[in-house]
């Protein structure tokens, strides 16, 4: 069975379980107009996806399906129509009607209860994700946890194939470059495991869009904080829920976008590049003194 069916199976049987910031004087004004906007967007990318050695980003190649487990009926709609809503305005696609669901928000009370049961009965949940890994979610005292769930294939789409050997080996007709890889990821789902402790005062669109952002871009360093210019500050050590963005910022949007759109085939530095362009390119759209 492959990865992407066992994840598929293990997801259906699963039961029903900005700071409003001041208006800016003339002199920010100023200020914005005159600073590097690729610098500005290095600085932002480089807080939300800390570089690391070869750390290629996945995207989905099948549509967007959002689940959530543990909400009230009603709360789940509004979240999963907001999480549907964003993903269409940044040009992520999203499946109609029913899907199997490949964003999945699990509000529990305990967050380490759940991932200990993955590990015991859901492990599709948890592949891709070493011992160091699991041991540092569980040992967390944050009460929001996440991870993608991804594979990798040839760059033109052909699957890695396993010998009796029991190596993974790839035949593609994509021959190698100092630009691309003969592989790309793919991502195959994402998890966002958040306590109810963590809920208090949070609105149904807070959680949407964390849930939507952080599930595309999930890789995260111990000692990085998101920025408060991005909805994944939501849940920052000491930030109130009323004090943190009420919705995706407009450089979340930029981030989707590029998320969106960027070649999951370029080696990791050439992807970085191409992503912080496209986010500059994005952010010259957005009025100066609404960024």
């Amino acid at each position: 069975m492959s990865l992407a069916i066992a994840f598929a199976a293990a997801v259906s049987s699963l039961g029903p379980v900005p700071v409003a910031t001041p208006a800016p004087t003339d002199q920010a004004i100023v200020v914005e107009g005159v600073r590097d906007p690729r610098r500005r967007a290095s600085d932002f990318l480089d807080k939300v996806i800390p570089p690391a050695m070869d750390a290629r980003l996945g995207r989905f190649e099948d549509p967007l399906c959002p689940g959530a487990i543990g909400l009230p009926p009603n709360l789940r709609d509004e979240v999963l129509a907001r999480i549907r809503t964003v993903a269409t305005a940044t040009s992520i696609a999203v499946s109609g009607g029913t899907c199997t669901p490949n964003l999945l928000l699990i509000v529990v009370s305990d967050k380490n209860e759940m991932i200990e049961g993955m590990r015991r009965k859901r492990q599709a949940y948890l592949y891709g994700l070493g011992p160091d890994r699991l041991g540092r979610m569980l040992k967390s005292k944050t009460p929001v946890v996440s991870w993608q769930v991804t594979d990798v294939i040839g760059a033109d789409g052909l699957p890695l194939r396993t010998d009796g050997d029991g190596f993974p080996r790839l035949f593609t007709t994509v021959p190698p470059s100092r630009l691309t890889d003969t592989t790309r990821t793919r991502l195959l789902a994402g998890v966002v495991i958040v306590e109810t402790r963590a809920l208090e005062r949070v609105s149904t669109r807070q959680i949407a869009d964390y849930a939507l952002v952080r599930t595309l871009s999930p890789i995260q360093r111990r000692d990085a904080q998101p920025p408060v210019s991005s909805v994944l500050s939501l849940f920052n050590p000491g930030v109130k829920p009323e004090d943190a963005p009420q919705s995706v910022t407009w450089w979340d949007v930029a981030l989707l976008r590029a998320l969106a759109s960027t070649r999951s085939d370029l080696v990791a530095s050439l992807q970085r590049r191409e992503l912080r362009d496209m986010i500059v390119k994005e952010m010259a759209k957005v009025p100066i003194d609404r960024r």
